[in-house]
């Protein structure tokens, strides 16, 4: 079927080809089937990406803020007619190559994406997911644990259910509130102003029946699109879906295209609350002025708004950022400030952090008249010059992460959602060059659009979040009134039906899944994948006397360099300065240079720069800590960038007292912002802190305490500080510290080795390194058993428990890697999530670090999760575990080694190996004892965890006060002080 020739009003298995594109920006072809019967579409980008994709789309307009979208989004992928597991989606996680897998709740829509660089690890994939989407069991039990239940002990009654509880933890993110509120209040006359992920308080309310008759009419195939992608034949499973799926199916009409909002002839206000810990008495609001702007199905707009958004906003020194900060109103401009193109009417949105909720009037002016002021005197041509080649260096660079067929696809639903060609907005090069030669026609056309389009434009609303003592406690009891006027409806003859609900459910979350329904479910084998190792090659070379690695690779001109300062000989004081001195290297001037002109250049000199800290334990006993840098240049940029980054790290202006302040006031919101999405891995930071000295200073450097450092910076006190920085700039900028990457195509590499040696010699010649040996008496000395608990403005828990595992390089260490893929797709899935209610959960072994940690994600528990940890690796430690079990972790395990990887990813995991000392012997010999991994294996490695958790451990909890403190009841160690974090 590849080699045939494709025309327009061809007709295949039930489908006509109504379109064919060709996409020269993806070296593809596309075509666009759509069902004579159904009218289903099918989107099919063929090109020789080897990283095969495909997502199933719905539009899903929400008429409430029940959250059926959302409940449905879960409970689609659990079960269906030919796979009539529990949860299939896990089943195939268990044992996938896949390298994107995913369902996700949109404001009007809901996809279902996966991908894999394996055709039969897709065809599984395709399989399975096509059967969820069509024909899901939507099991009554799955509605209860998925969305939400109601429960009655004794005389009170409460709701469960793992997307009740998810947005709980959601509700009580200070930034979601803002970047959610500030979105739905511009569209109040449109679906969109309703919650798509659910309102707990009217989650409660919704019901089964409304939530079968929203799937009947929201994923008929009318409704349906299915984007394909990647080196596939033309019309590749058409045959399949017409046969198996869509021939019996007819035609309906769904009315599910989301209308635009009414232009407004006023501006409007809203204000909201978020959560807050009691006893906090500050005012850290935010105050946000959001607009709707132009339609998404403009390519031209969507590139005009991002590009401006780039320049504007791109970073404290772009004009409109740096405003906001100079204004001093608050601590920081609001995270969510930006564009979104997930709307119809795009939202911008630019606004204040941590600013007094009586400042609103002061808030908006400061941004209009800064928009003004910025269009009065004109955008500098060299910002608006270096934003759009950015641009074009991102279209010249192979792109990572996610999968090139989901870019794709998030680019084709612009147009698509709206029943246009996907092919009318798929691309991104062609409206970069139609923006170009506007503002070759027009100097001011970005002048001009904010003019139209912000400024007198009143379709805008002011909205202020203020955190609440009390908002958390009107929602509970909100909710615990409801669940008890339920109650009383009932009556007893009600009651007594809902206990055998509950019993029937409790039921349905202790069966197991027979053998008959689990051999439906497709699954690799360890023989379908590659046998051995990639290798990590490189040339080594003397650059300034200092190490360069090079590794040769296909790059389309762009040069990767990465350089890693050595700082293992820096005092403690040093260390606890070092990130703070990163951040503060990359937000000052130089010399005359001020910050902007400074951001400037690096913008133009590079795709991307960054400078951070990196640390662990290597493979030869010694710890690895540097201050690593990473810059993206163009091939014919690349001299002049690496001598400026030099002089940047050399003579950056770390005494700027003034900008010290905004970098301290920058790093604490980055911290606040973070903590509610990473609470899970701060406390798993935390956890292992204990173990060792350099996991105690990755605490200190980039974990909590890191917090709680800058926090206890006086902002009246800085001098010190500045002196401090600049006495530790002086001892960094040492050529004998550098250890230096490089990856780029492998004619450029003689040039570029001659311009490294230049700029490792623009360095200066301090003395030679020599390590320091720093010892803490915060970590175990052999015996330690450590409870830590932190509070945040939160309903559910994020908590980790930490302990040692076997020795590196071990058979052992190796089953207890094997341990931990085995208890995050099975038991503890099934337990801590299931039946506990937990939106996350995994256990995982740290090779290198030699940590084993449980962690949970938004859980309503805390001590029957901890409980549920040490039953659960007790069970290990004597239960028969199946081959098929085992071989399914590994497959997940060694999936890791054919993820195909972007240039940029490819040398970054180089040069980490090199710094860790990871070997390909090493690598080669961890998969053979991964392979050599059985049953009994298993239970040692389980069994020597308890063992080392008997005598080392470590807890750690981040909840709100009200969780901690119903929870101390359960568990003796929860019964003691918290600490607050400082939001």
């Amino acid at each position: 079927m590849s080699e045939r020739i494709w025309t327009v009003g061809d007709e295949v298995s039930g489908f006509q080809l109504v379109e064919i594109t060709h996409l020269e920006e993806y070296k593809g072809t596309g075509y666009l089937f759509r069902h004579i019967e159904t009218n289903f579409e099918v989107f099919q980008l063929v090109n020789d990406d080897t990283e095969l994709f495909f997502s199933y789309i719905f539009r899903t307009l929400p008429s409430n803020d029940c959250g059926i979208a959302h409940i449905l989004e879960h409970s689609v992928l659990a079960g269906s007619e030919r796979y009539p597991v529990r949860d299939p989606f896990m089943s195939l996680l268990k044992g996938s190559t896949n390298t994107f897998m995913n369902a996700m709740t949109y404001p009007d829509k809901t996809l279902y994406p996966a991908a894999s660089p394996l055709k039969k690890d897709f065809d599984n994939l395709f399989n399975v997911y096509t059967d969820a989407v069509f024909a899901p069991l939507l099991r009554e039990e799955t509605f209860w644990q998925e969305g939400v239940r109601l429960v009655c002990d004794g005389e009170t009654c409460h709701f469960e259910g793992v997307v009740y509880n998810e947005m709980l933890g959601d509700g009580a993110d200070h930034d979601s509130v803002v970047g959610k509120g500030s979105v739905r209040s511009l569209f109040p006359d449109t679906p969109l102003a309703f919650e798509s992920g659910g309102n707990p308080e009217e989650i409660i309310k919704l019901d089964y029946q409304q939530f079968l008759a929203f799937y009947s009419q929201f994923y008929h195939p009318s409704n349906g699109k299915l984007f394909l992608y990647g080196a596939l034949d033309v019309a590749d499973k058409l045959a399949f879906l017409d046969a198996e799926y869509l021939q019996t199916r007819g035609s309906l009409n769904v009315n599910s295209i989301c209308p635009p909002a009414k232009k407004w002839d006023r501006e409007r206000k809203v204000t909201l609350t978020s959560p807050m810990e009691e006893g906090d008495s500050k005012d850290n609001s935010s105050i946000v002025l959001s607009w709707s702007t132009s339609e998404v199905t403009d390519t031209r707009e969507v590139v005009t708004l991002s590009t401006l958004v780039d320049i504007l906003l791109g970073n404290p020194a772009a004009p409109l950022y740096k405003a906001l900060l100079d204004s001093e109103l608050g601590l920081d401009i609001s995270p969510e400030s930006g564009m979104s193109a997930d709307f119809r009417q795009m939202p911008f949105l630019v606004g204040f952090k941590g600013i007094a909720s009586d400042k609103e009037e002061a808030a908006k002016e400061c941004i209009l008249s800064s928009l003004t002021q910025i269009v009065k005197e004109g955008l500098d041509p060299k910002l608006i010059a270096t934003s759009l080649k950015r641009s074009r260096f991102k279209q010249l660079e192979i792109p990572g992460g996610i999968p090139n067929g989901f870019r794709a696809l998030n680019r084709a639903l612009r147009g698509w959602n709206y029943d246009l060609s996907p092919t009318s907005t798929i691309e991104s090069a062609k409206p970069l060059a139609d923006l170009e030669q506007q503002l070759e026609a027009n100097s001011r056309y970005f002048e001009q659009w904010i003019e139209k389009n912000l400024l007198e434009n009143q379709h805008r609303c002011l909205v202020t979040v203020r955190p609440d003592a009390e908002h958390q406690k009107r929602q509970n009891e909100a909710i615990a009134k409801y669940a008890q006027s339920l109650a009383t409806e009932l009556g007893k003859k009600g009651l007594k039906q809902l206990m055998q609900q509950n019993q029937r459910f409790l039921l349905f979350e202790q069966e197991s899944d027979t053998p008959e329904a689990l051999a439906k479910v497709p699954y690799l084998h360890l023989s379908d994948l590659p046998v051995t190792v990639r290798t990590n090659e490189h040339e080594l070379v003397l650059s300034g006397g200092q190490d360069l690695y090079i590794r040769p690779l296909f790059c389309n001109t762009i040069v990767y360099a990465d350089f890693a300062v050595r700082c293992e000989d820096l005092t403690q004081r040093e260390l606890l300065l070092l990130p703070l001195f990163t951040r503060m290297v990359q937000m000052t001037g130089i010399g005359d240079l001020s910050y902007s002109e400074v951001s400037q250049k690096l913008k133009h000199l590079t795709g991307d720069f960054n400078l951070f800290v990196e640390m662990g334990s290597s493979n030869r006993g010694e710890d690895t800590l540097v201050m690593l840098c990473r810059a993206k240049t163009l091939y014919e940029d690349f001299e002049e960038a690496m001598l400026f980054i030099s002089e940047l790290l050399g003579k950056a202006n770390v005494t700027d007292l003034k900008q010290l302040k905004l970098v301290l006031n920058n790093y604490r919101t980055d911290f606040a912002d973070s903590v509610t999405y990473s609470a899970h891995s701060f406390a798993s930071l935390s956890a292992a802190s204990v173990f060792s000295p350099i996991q105690w200073e990755g605490e200190q450097l980039s974990g909590l305490q890191q917090w709680f450092f800058l926090d206890s910076l006086k902002d009246d006190a800085l001098a010190p500080l500045a002196e401090e920085l600049a006495l530790l700039q002086k001892k960094l900028y040492n050529r004998r510290r550098l250890i230096s990457h490089l990856s780029c195509d492998e004619d450029k590499v003689a040039p570029l080795t001659a311009v490294w040696e230049r700029f490792v010699l623009s360095f200066a010649e301090g003395e030679e390194i020599v390590r320091k040996m720093r010892s803490y008496e915060q970590v175990s000395k052999g015996l330690v058993h450590e409870v830590q608990l932190y509070r945040l403005p939160s309903t559910v828990s994020y908590a980790a428990w930490a302990m040692r595992t076997s020795a590196k390089g071990t058979v052992l260490q190796a089953a207890q890697v094997v341990l931990g893929q085995l208890l995050s797709t099975n038991d503890l899935w099934e337990v801590v999530r299931g039946q506990g209610g937990a939106y996350g959960v995994s256990a995982n072994a740290d090779v290198m670090e030699e940590m084993f940690v449980f962690s949970s994600y938004r859980d309503p528990r805390i001590a029957g999760t901890y409980s549920d940890f040490k039953r659960i690796l007790t069970k290990y430690a004597s239960t028969a575990v199946e081959a098929k079990q085992i071989e399914n972790a590994l497959i997940t395990l060694i999936a890791t080694e054919i993820k195909p990887l972007s240039p940029a990813q490819d040398s970054m995991l180089a040069f980490r190996r090199l710094l860790y000392r990871i070997s390909d012997e090493f690598r080669a010999l961890r998969r053979e004892q991964l392979l050599s991994v059985d049953g009994k294996a298993i239970n040692e490695g389980a069994q020597a965890l308890l063992e080392h958790a008997i005598r080392e451990d470590s807890y750690v909890v981040l909840s709100g006060s009200q969780l901690l403190e119903a929870e101390k009841e359960k568990h003796p160690m929860l019964d003691r002080p918290s600490v607050r974090l400082p939001l």
